[in-house]
């Protein structure tokens, strides 16, 4: 090295060459890496409390009979028959 500052030429002088080698064949497999903080943007925050707050909304508008209100929607009615619509990849009731 050309120039090196006086603590690393007194680092170099106090070390063996054994010393030297088993500094260098560290492994790096099992160490922790460096762990980079990173800002939260708004559009981070925004985004968090909207999936925070969207099962909290859905709650709201049927209150605790949720599941209830759901199963109603894909219950059938009186005389209605669901069939396969291959064109439309789905079923078709026949009171739509």
């Amino acid at each position: 090295m050309e120039n090196p500052s006086s603590e690393v030429a007194q680092a170099a002088s106090s070390m063996s060459k054994s010393d030297v080698k088993k500094f260098a064949s560290t492994k790096h497999k099992k160490l922790p890496e460096k762990k980079v903080s990173a800002e939260e943007t708004k559009y981070d925050r925004y985004d968090r409390e909207k999936k925070k707050h969207s099962a909290a909304d859905k709650r709201m508008k049927f209150g605790k009979f949720y599941s209830k209100a759901k199963e109603a929607k894909d219950r059938l009615r009186p005389g209605e028959v669901k069939k396969w619509d291959p064109e439309k990849k789905r079923y078709v009731s026949n009171k739509e």
